[in-house]
């Protein structure tokens, strides 16, 4: 019983100092102001309460002076993630700047002011979207401006974007529209430092313009490169060439030994669309017509009548991405001068290609001079015979054959072949194994593999070669002659005296 009295005793004990410590605690608060204070949560999580708001960005900012230099701005702001709630509480646990600041950028990276620029594209109905962060809008759109240039003339966009293009009636080009194949957006947003931010013109236009800024590959000229040999090899279009290179300016330009030039990939992020009104005078191509002659033979060909090319007066609608045409239309076309074809006259006669041994044709027009023979001449013996007409008269297949090799110079296998033999006809008469063999001719007419026939026309006489006397200004026409030579047995092989053929 009294151990129930003195149990019953102390909870009332316990209850009363219990209700005196509220009490007291509840008179200490009624008899204090309540405290103004800053929880700071970082991603929703509580990482500790501060005394003031500005104080601690003033704090942020004293510590990240290298941001603000690197990036050129006054002010560093909180990470993406971090939330400051004011609170009104009494006696809060306050946390220092200083181990605040130390959680955050732990986990986070401090943010700058600036733009989000988002460029969306289509290709094959794919949407494409490249995020670019600038500091500036100003950066930014000067970096396209730097993209359109590099596509367009700069004179003509100079005119265009001032508005004082002449309208083109007689010759010229004018820019009609110039626009971005890309959807563009621009948001204002703090834009967190462990980001790319542009802050440089030349780097962004670089970027816009090859879709990276890796360093670009580079080639070193050697001797004989031409800008168009170079961009074949590098897979790139002179056109590209140029834009990667602006220093020069036409696929024409000089390059010397050891330069250097760019030679990456062009592949950029914005499509600029050209819209281009262009009027001029072009070419007019003319035509080829052939007439046959059936006096002639097969293998016979004259032209009678050069072409002349004609002239157009020509207003085209082109459309330009990226510098290549797309698109292009004819919106006029008048006719400022007819073309005049060219008219080319072929035999049209067939030969049969084995000659008739009963029947040879003198090789030459009447009359002639024998002015060497078939005999030794000068200690050696001259397989030939040597006859002269006159410089340009006609030299004409002694018999029905096929052509069987022409050609200028010294004839492989030939008799003491000593020096050139000048312009040269061999036949092949396809019967007893005769060949003819006509030297030192001004013109030939005939092609290998060309079926002849016995008087057809195959050159001219001339004094190519190695010749007695030689030709010189004062006596072009010296030593002109044809050397006309027959082998039996194969090409090359045994001679015989021509004259034994008529």
């Amino acid at each position: 019983m009294v151990n129930r009295k003195w149990t019953f005793g102390l909870v009332i004990l316990v209850v009363v100092l219990s209700f005196s410590i509220c009490l007291f605690g509840f008179m200490n608060r009624l008899n204090s102001d309540p405290t103004i204070s800053y929880t700071v949560y970082l991603d929703g999580k509580l990482i500790g309460v501060i005394d003031s708001k500005a104080d601690f960005e003033d704090y942020i900012n004293s510590k990240e002076d290298e941001l603000k230099k690197k990036y050129n701005v006054d002010t560093v702001y909180n990470p993406r993630g971090v939330e400051i709630k004011k609170n009104i509480t009494y006696n809060p646990t306050i946390s220092s700047n200083e181990e605040i600041y130390n959680k955050i950028i732990s986990n986070k990276k401090f943010t700058v002011q600036g733009y989000q620029i988002t460029i969306v594209s289509k290709d094959d109905e794919e949407e494409k979207k490249n995020i670019i962060y600038v500091l500036s809008k100003d950066i930014f759109d000067a970096a396209v401006e730097n993209t359109i240039r590099a596509f367009v003339d700069n004179d003509l966009y100079d005119k265009y974007m001032s508005g004082v293009q002449e309208e083109v009636t007689d010759s010229g080009s004018m820019i009609e529209n110039i626009d971005l194949g890309e959807t563009i957006t621009y948001k204002e947003t703090l834009i967190s430092t462990d980001e790319k931010i542009f802050t440089d013109v030349d780097e962004l236009s670089k970027y816009l313009l090859y879709g990276t800024l890796d360093k670009q590959e580079t080639y070193t000229v050697k001797n004989n490169d031409t800008i168009e040999s170079i961009a074949n090899e590098h897979k790139l279009n002179v056109q590209e060439f140029l834009i990667a290179n602006p220093e020069f300016t036409s696929s024409n330009n000089l390059l010397y030994e050891s330069q250097q030039v760019v030679v990456g990939l062009i592949k950029p992020i914005l499509s600029v669309v050209v819209d281009i009104h262009s009027v001029g005078d072009e070419a007019r191509e003319f035509d080829t017509e052939i007439q046959y002659d059936e006096d002639q033979y097969v293998g016979y060909q004259e032209v009678i009548r050069e072409g002349e090319n004609g002239l157009y007066k020509v207003t085209r609608k082109s459309q330009y991405v990226n510098g290549q045409l797309v698109s292009g239309t004819i919106a006029n076309s008048s006719e400022i001068k007819p073309p005049v074809n060219r008219i080319v006259v072929k035999g049209d006669k067939y030969a049969p290609s084995v000659a008739d041994l009963s029947y040879w044709a003198w090789p030459t027009d009447r009359p002639y001079t024998i002015t060497s023979p078939y005999a030794y001449r000068w200690g050696s013996f001259h397989s030939a015979i040597d006859i002269y007409v006159g410089y340009g008269s006609p030299v004409y297949a002694s018999n029905n054959g096929i052509v069987e090799r022409i050609g200028t110079g010294c004839v492989p296998g030939y008799t003491k072949c000593n020096g050139s033999q000048g312009n040269f006809v061999l036949i092949n008469h396809n019967a007893g194994g005769y060949y003819t063999i006509y030297m030192h001719m001004r013109d030939v007419n005939v092609t290998v593999g060309q079926t002849v026939a016995r008087g057809q026309k195959i050159g001219t006489m001339g004094n190519t070669g190695d010749v007695d006397p030689v030709p010189s200004a004062s006596n072009p026409y010296a030593g002109t002659h044809l050397h006309f030579g027959v082998y039996v047995g194969s090409a090359y092989g045994s001679t015989i005296n021509p004259l034994n053929l008529f």
